[in-house]
């Protein structure tokens, strides 16, 4: 916990860099999960490829117009057919074929293509008869209907074969009686919420993923939620009581610019220190010299200015490199484009066309020094540019892309960015998915990303729901 105030020369929120999002590779969640959190994102993608409007949209989906059939694709396509209009016999009997599709016969295809011979754990198909005997047994009583139930229960793989067909056939009940497709995964929703613990279980048994999710716990992964002690949240929020009423005393001397003399940074520890302590307070620290929050830190972009258009550097640069959302860029005092609700678009469609250099208020050349503002992230920085025209290759026949030709010197904000240092993941990457990633929901074993703020009460005992918020870089002040 820390004090934030630009007056009192002290650190502010993005003077240290944010840690970024982990990734795995499509082909990792779709074909060699290893973790609860593989499972998991596997499940929302099969609630979203059963249920949401377009099935394209899950990346579960497989075009059927290739060479090589898909073996549970047709029977997606089929129950979602079915789910509205068929009877409930018919619906169940879907249901088998395609349970028994994804974790035997698909699993099976996979063997037999050598594709875990590698593997640490080799996959088990569930066998037929497991399923088979569930659909028949049409009294059988899903775990999450039967007495004494609890959210932290942990189902047997029977227990969620008949969990998975309730809640598809719960789904059809819905569908039936209101006639569209059900709405986007959402955590706080019980039949969502029971589907995906149940299919991700399934998926677990097969590939010996432990340990097995209850409901409760599986929520805690799929909505990204971090289980919490009350009196720690108490012991924080009192401590944050305690520094606002340093804050407070300096206001009303009219001292605010010294709050980094009476305030503190307070590290919660995990384990108490040699002399019992688990609150350990250090002295605020100063601000990053290179930060362009508090600092203004002049930002060295170099570039083509002759052959890029301000439109791509729009994009390519200030939105996806620097994360500015709504920006206006300034040439000197003259503003040349700017974006916000009130801001017709085709004011400035003459001039996002042009080249760098040929903007008005003299263009952007070698040297000059443009403002870049973002009223909604109460957000500037300044970026000098830096005309170069030539670039290496890659090899001798590709040449580097237009949108690759350009380098950011110092500090800058990134907003959305997969790391870089994830590569070694490339390994379990097949030819099929090369280069393509999925973030994962952030897997509660680890601490809580520092993007993340904000603490609101879940609806469960001792849980506290961390709220992402968009990729803003706005400074928080005391006062």
């Amino acid at each position: 916990m820390t004090v934030i105030d630009k007056s009192s020369n002290v650190e502010c929120y993005d003077c240290q860099p944010k840690p970024t999002q982990k990734v795995y590779p499509i082909c990792t969640i779709r074909s060699t999960p290893s973790m609860p959190v593989h499972v998991i994102v596997w499940a929302k993608e099969f609630y979203k490829l059963l249920f949401n409007p377009k099935v394209e949209e899950s990346m579960l989906f497989e075009d059927q117009s290739g060479d090589e059939k898909s073996t549970f694709m047709d029977i997606v396509l089929q129950l979602r057919d079915e789910l509205a209009t068929a009877n409930d016999v018919k619906i169940r009997d879907t249901i088998g074929q395609l349970l028994i599709a994804l974790y035997n016969t698909e699993i099976q295809k996979q063997l037999d293509m050598e594709r875990f011979k590698t593997a640490k754990k080799v996959p088990s198909p569930i066998p037929v008869d497991s399923f088979t005997k569930m659909i028949v047994d049409q009294d059988s009583i899903a775990p999450s209907k039967q007495s004494g139930y609890k959210h932290t229960d942990i189902w047997s793989k029977d227990d969620c074969i008949s969990e998975a067909i309730s809640c598809i056939m719960e789904a059809s009940k819905i569908l039936r009686e209101g006639g569209s497709l059900l709405p986007e995964f959402d955590k706080d929703d019980d039949l969502a919420m029971r589907f995906v613990t149940c299919t991700s279980n399934l998926r677990s048994y097969v590939f010996g993923i432990e340990p097995i999710q209850s409901h409760y716990s599986a929520k805690g992964i799929a909505g990204n939620i971090i289980p919490a002690i009350a009196t720690t949240n108490a012991i924080v929020a009192g401590l944050q009581v305690l520094q606002a009423f340093q804050i407070l005393a300096k206001q009303m001397e009219n001292k605010t610019g010294e709050l980094k003399d009476c305030c503190r940074f307070v590290y919660c520890l995990r384990d108490k220190t040699r002399q019992g302590y688990y609150l350990q307070p250090t002295s605020l620290p100063s601000p990053n010299p290179k930060c362009f929050v508090c600092r203004s830190a002049v930002l060295q972009l170099t570039l083509d200015t002759t052959k890029w258009t301000f439109e791509t550097m729009v994009k390519r640069i200030i939105k996806k490199e620097l994360g500015f959302t709504e920006p206006s860029v300034n040439i000197g005092s003259s503003i040349i484009y700017e974006e916000g609700d009130d801001i017709d678009d085709d004011e400035y469609a003459a001039i996002v066309v042009k080249s760098l250099v040929d903007l008005p208020a003299g263009g952007m050349k070698d040297g000059t020094i443009i403002t870049i503002e973002d009223f909604t992230q109460d957000l500037e920085v300044d970026v000098c540019i830096n005309h170069k025209s030539d670039w290496e290759k890659k090899d001798a026949d590709d040449e580097v892309g237009l949108e690759d030709q350009f380098i950011i010197g110092g500090d800058k904000p990134i907003a959305g960015k997969c790391d870089q240092e994830n590569d070694q993941l490339k390994n379990d990457e097949d030819e099929n998915d090369d280069g393509i990633v999925i973030v994962d929901d952030e897997d509660i074993s680890n601490t809580v990303d520092s993007k993340k703020r904000g603490l609101i009460d879940d609806d469960d005992d001792d849980i506290i729901e961390v709220v992402e918020e968009p990729s803003t870089k706005k400074t928080r002040l005391s006062d």
